[in-house]
């Protein structure tokens, strides 16, 4: 998920564990940047080269951090990363 150059406001990382016959053992990082002037979601699977990010408008910083940290405790799918904005920060995404 590194950009060459580019600083995350915050990153936080969750470890799945292998659970036989249920879930295979995973990390998803989830993160927060500016870039350009707007916020940006990213979430990426470790197992994935396929990085999920989403650029926010009119979102403040404080905000942003408190539904990133949303992401991590909730442990919300890279995929869901645009609908969980979108329910979350409104027509703003």
């Amino acid at each position: 998920m590194e950009q060459s150059g580019q600083k995350y406001l915050a990153v936080y990382r969750r470890d799945f564990s292998e659970l036989e016959g249920l879930q295979k053992a995973e990390q998803v990082t989830y993160a927060l940047q500016r870039a350009k002037g707007s916020l940006c979601f990213h979430a990426k699977r470790r197992t994935s080269a396929q990085d999920i990010s989403c650029s926010l408008c009119g979102i403040d910083e404080a905000f942003a951090g408190r539904v990133l940290c949303y992401m991590y405790e909730n442990a919300v799918a890279p995929e869901q990363l645009p609908d969980i904005v979108r329910d979350l920060c409104g027509a703003s995404v």
